[in-house]
C-alpha cells in the first residue's frame, strides 16, 4: 500500500492568513490593543489604591498603637519581676524608679517613659535594669499633689475617670514616693518609686496604667506645663500590683 503523509489540520486559506499576520502585524496589534490597558483605566487603578490607602492607613496606624501598648504593658510587667526576684535573691530591698520630672532639663523625652529598677546595697542604691517605652506610650501619672498642666487635653480630661468616677491614675505611683536622684547622668531629676523588699511585700500596692500621647514641640510650653499630652483614654492598659508585689494584665479601660 502507498504511504501518504499525514495532511496538517491548518488549511490554506488558514496558512494564509496566519502569514498575512506576520508581513503586516495588524492582526497582532489588534490583539495587544484589546489586552492593554487604557489610560483611563490606569487612572481608575491609582485612584483605588489612593481611596484604600486612605481608609486602610489608620486602621494600620491604630494596630501600631495597639502593639506598642501592648509592648510597654510586658516590659512594665517584667521590670516589676525582675526587681521582685532580684530582692527575694538577694535579701535586700529592690525599687522600680518611673522618671516624673517634666522639666528634666531638656530631656523630655524621659518624661514618664524612662525607668530604672536598682537593688539595695551597703553602699547605696545600685542600677542593674532600664528601659524607655515605646514611642507615643506614657505612664499615667499618680494621684499627686500636682500634675503639670496640659498633661490631659481639656476635651478630654473629663474622659480619664473610671466607671466609678474616680479620676484614671496609677494609683501605685504616690506624692509620699518621689525621690530626688541623679541616674545614668549628672543631673538631679524627679523620679516615683515602688520599692520591693526582701519578703516581695510593697506598700506601693495598686495599678500601673500606660497610654497613648503625644509630644509636644520644644518651646511650645512654658515652665511647669507638660512636655507631653495624654491622648484616646479608650485605649489603656495596665498591670495591677498586689502588696506581695505581683503584677497582674488588665487590658481596657473598664477593668480599672
Amino acid at each position: 500500500m502507498k504511504y501518504s503523509p499525514p495532511r496538517s489540520c491548518v488549511s490554506a486559506n488558514q496558512r494564509i492568513s496566519f502569514k498575512g499576520e506576520r508581513s503586516t502585524g495588524l492582526s497582532r496589534w489588534g490583539h495587544w490593543r484589546a489586552r492593554a490597558f487604557t489610560l483611563f483605566e490606569l487612572l481608575v487603578v491609582l485612584g483605588l489604591i489612593a481611596v484604600l490607602s486612605f481608609i486602610l492607613s489608620p486602621k494600620f496606624g491604630a494596630g501600631r498603637q495597639s502593639a506598642a501598648l501592648q509592648t510597654a504593658q510586658a516590659m512594665l510587667f517584667n521590670l516589676l519581676s525582675a526587681a521582685r526576684t532580684k530582692a527575694q535573691a538577694t535579701g535586700q530591698s529592690s525599687r522600680v524608679l518611673i522618671q516624673v520630672d517634666p522639666v528634666n532639663y531638656g530631656q523630655p523625652l524621659r518624661y514618664l517613659r524612662y525607668l530604672a529598677v536598682q537593688t539595695q546595697n551597703p553602699s547605696g542604691w545600685t542600677v542593674f535594669a532600664e528601659a524607655f517605652l515605646p514611642d507615643g506610650i506614657y505612664i499615667v501619672p499618680g494621684n499627686f499633689n500636682a500634675l503639670p498642666i496640659g498633661i490631659f487635653p481639656p476635651e478630654l480630661t473629663a474622659a480619664w475617670v473610671k466607671s466609678d468616677g474616680a479620676p484614671l491614675r496609677s494609683t501605685a505611683l504616690r506624692s509620699s514616693q518621689v525621690i530626688y536622684e541623679a541616674i545614668n547622668g549628672p543631673v538631679v531629676e524627679q523620679w516615683v518609686s515602688i520599692v520591693i523588699s526582701a519578703t516581695a511585700g510593697t506598700a506601693q500596692s495598686g495599678d500601673l496604667i500606660v497610654a497613648p500621647g503625644q509630644g509636644r514641640n520644644p518651646g511650645a510650653y512654658a515652665v511647669g506645663e507638660s512636655p507631653i499630652v495624654l491622648v484616646n483614654p479608650a485605649r489603656v492598659r495596665g498591670l495591677s500590683l498586689s502588696a506581695y508585689s505581683v503584677p497582674t494584665f488588665i487590658y481596657n479601660l473598664s477593668s480599672f
